[in-house]
């Protein structure tokens, strides 16, 4: 008799396709395992790491009923985990866009900002010179315009080492110990595009839920991932289902019905040995630092620099381009008058238009990261006001909460108003599934009250009291004894 494989490219593509013709309308697209199975005629040992497949790939949560069945619930869409959506593809293009035309400005920068400081400079002090009553010789006996102290003071870094001075001629000068600055024209690009962000690793949410059930034996409900991301319970199922099938976990159903995700596996680290011979066994909760994790209201929220320069360096910076700008209106044209080269279209462009439009660019860019940034400070502001107020609910642990009172407390300590707050709670109550307290404790006004934080707290609370140790055994050989 043939043996059947486990896994099979093929089953998950039935599997997907029986999926597909379940659909009705907007409901969600509800199976178990037995489901699978019978939708496609396959063996379980071929259907079951096909629905396993599906659930990692597919936006997908776990339901469980009373007789404690897990039930694999579908997005109707079946839209993939990683689906690119035409949204971000516009803003991935917008990105590229973006980074494009930093790169090309910032050569625009390096060439125009000095050159058109020094060539306006020389521009209004030939048209000085022009009318004074100096003969030519003794113009030119003031040691001439040597200007290039100028690209010295906007770009000393890139300056030929040990010279410097103007007049007639360069001279040496004594070296002089560099000491660690930020260099001017690092200055200028963050003045209009911002400091450089800081790169984000994009496991290191996963890092911090792996390090939390590390120290909790590796066991979690939705109400935990609430409290580290700030998540809905909508998107906290989502997540554990997809943590779930990534990191070998299993579900355990609790007696009043919690879905208890178990990850065995994440807490076989080495550490967990015990050498032969040694007495006792290393629990995995006692080796992790609990500084690896941390609920979402202790994150930080802060808002970032606009241009993390000196008042000093923004000043000079405002200096030199608000020079350019001036001069393309006023020096230029004059200029070009009395130089007869008014009306010639290739000097107008490069005297007064090319200067024109770099400035107006190099004012408008940093403007509008001001006003983008503005916006997503309030989006901050109101991501603190959510951390503040679900920090309060989980701190109650289960008690009646009065509306009023949680609205009014995180209000002052995010200095918002009452109502913005107020607002925001009500978003909040809905995600986490909280109901009004109509008992006769509940006291004077709307007290509000959160059983499914409740429930899930107390089921895994009891589950990690009840769990052994997860320990990967004696070591029974190793290389560096054989070498001794």
């Amino acid at each position: 008799m043939d043996r059947v494989k486990a896994e099979d490219p093929k089953a998950e593509e039935r599997l997907f396709e029986a999926l597909k013709s379940h659909r009705k309308g907007g409901e969600l697209v509800k199976v178990t395992r037995a489901d699978a199975v019978a939708w496609t005629g396959m063996p379980q040992a071929q259907a079951e790491p096909a629905l396993k497949n599906l659930v990692q790939r597919y936006r997908s949560h776990l339901a469980v009923t009373d007789s404690g069945e897990l039930i694999y619930e579908f997005d109707p869409a079946l839209e993939r985990r990683d689906q690119i959506t035409l949204g971000e593809r516009l803003r991935a293009i917008g990105a590229f866009g973006w980074r494009a035309f930093k790169e090309i400005f910032k050569v625009w920068i390096m060439v125009t900002l000095v050159a058109y400081v020094v060539g306006f400079f020389l521009m209004m002090m030939a048209l000085v010179l022009a009318k004074s009553s100096q003969d030519r010789d003794d113009r030119r006996g003031g040691g001439g315009m040597d200007m290039f102290w100028i690209w010295y003071l906007l770009m000393p870094d890139l300056r030929p080492a040990g010279y410097g001075g103007y007049g007639g001629g360069y001279r040496a000068l004594p070296a002089k110990p560099k000491t660690p600055g930020k260099r001017f024209y690092v200055s200028v690009f963050d003045f209009v595009f911002g400091p450089t962000a800081p790169t984000i690793d994009p496991r290191a949410g996963d890092r911090q839920i792996i390090s939390f059930l590390r120290s909790k034996k590796g066991r979690m409900v939705s109400s935990d991932l609430v409290a580290l991301t700030g998540m809905s319970y909508l998107e906290a199922d989502q997540e554990l289902t997809r943590l779930m099938v990534e990191y070998d976990g299993e579900v355990e159903v609790a007696e009043d019905g919690t879905l208890i995700y178990v990850f065995r596996e994440l807490l076989l680290g080495a550490g967990t040995s015990t050498p032969m011979g040694q007495l006792g066994v290393a629990s995995a909760t006692s080796l992790v630092t609990h500084d690896d994790w941390k609920p979402v209201w202790q994150a930080p929220l802060a808002d970032p620099p606009m241009t993390a320069n000196s008042a000093g360096a923004n000043a000079a910076i405002v200096g030199f381009a608000g020079f350019n700008l001036f001069a393309s209106f006023a020096i230029g044209p004059v200029f070009l008058q009395a130089s007869h080269h008014a009306g010639d279209p290739l000097w107008d462009f490069f005297v007064v238009l090319f200067p024109m439009i770099f400035s107006i660019l190099f004012f408008t860019i940093p403007v509008g990261r001001w006003i983008a940034e503005r916006g997503r400070r309030g989006k901050r502001k109101r991501a603190r006001v959510r951390c503040e107020l679900l920090k309060q609910i989980c701190e109650a642990r289960g008690a009646s909460i009065s509306a009023v009172d949680l609205a009014k407390t995180a209000a002052e300590r995010c200095k918002v108003s009452q109502a913005q707050a107020t607002e925001i709670l009500e978003e909040l109550r809905a995600d986490l599934e909280g109901d009004v307290d109509t008992s006769e404790h509940a006291g004077d006004g709307v007290h509000y009250i959160f059983p499914r934080l409740t429930e899930e707290e107390l089921a895994v609370d009891r589950a990690r009291n009840e769990a052994k140790d997860e320990r990967i055994g004696q070591v029974v050989f190793s290389s560096e004894d054989a070498i001794s």
